[in-house]
C-alpha cells in the first residue's frame, strides 16, 4: 500500500503573495497555495486577495471551481451586459459551473479574501476526448488558475 507521493502539509502564510498578472486583473494577490507543482494533478487551491477597487478578469473556461469567502465583503458579476452583482460575504460559499461568466469585484475598504478550488483544465479534456478544447489560462508559474 505504499505511495511514492508524501503528504504536503504546511502554513499558508510560507508561500509567496504574487500579483495576479491574468489579462483583466487588477489590484489582486494571489497564494498559489496547492498545484501540480506540489503533486495535485487534478485540483489546485489558491488563496486570492482583491484590494479596494480591484477584480479578478471577467473570465469563462470549462473547468469548474468553488470558491469559500474567508473575510470582508465583494461581489459576484455574472453576465457581461446588464451586470447581475450578487453581494458575497466572509463564509459564503460559491460554485461556478463549467463555462459560466464570472468576475469578483471588491468596491470596500477592506480586502475581500476567499479560497478558490479549480480542476485541471486537462481534467475536463481527457473527459471529453477530442469535443472539448481546454480555452482555461494560465497562471505566471505556468500552472492553471
Amino acid at each position: 500500500m505504499g505511495s511514492k507521493m508524501r503528504v504536503l502539509a504546511l502554513n499558508a502564510s510560507a508561500v509567496p503573495v504574487e500579483d495576479l498578472t491574468k489579462k483583466g486583473a487588477d489590484k489582486v494577490k494571489v497564494r498559489y497555495l496547492i498545484d501540480e507543482r506540489h503533486g495535485s494533478n487534478r485540483f489546485a487551491l489558491r488563496q486570492y486577495t482583491v484590494e479596494k477597487g480591484g477584480h479578478t478578469p471577467l473570465d469563462q473556461h470549462e473547468y469548474e471551481h468553488q470558491v469559500y469567502v474567508l473575510r470582508g465583503r465583494g461581489l459576484l458579476r455574472e453576465t457581461e451586459r446588464s451586470p447581475v452583482l450578487r453581494q458575497l460575504r466572509e463564509g459564503d460559499v460559491v460554485f461556478v459551473p463549467s463555462n459560466a461568466l464570472h468576475q469578483f469585484i471588491n468596491q470596500n475598504e477592506e480586502p475581500f479574501v476567499f479560497l478558490c478550488v479549480k480542476g485541471n483544465p486537462k481534467l475536463y479534456t481527457a473527459m471529453a476526448g477530442s469535443e472539448m478544447q481546454t480555452s482555461g489560462s494560465q497562471d505566471s508559474t505556468g500552472n492553471f488558475c
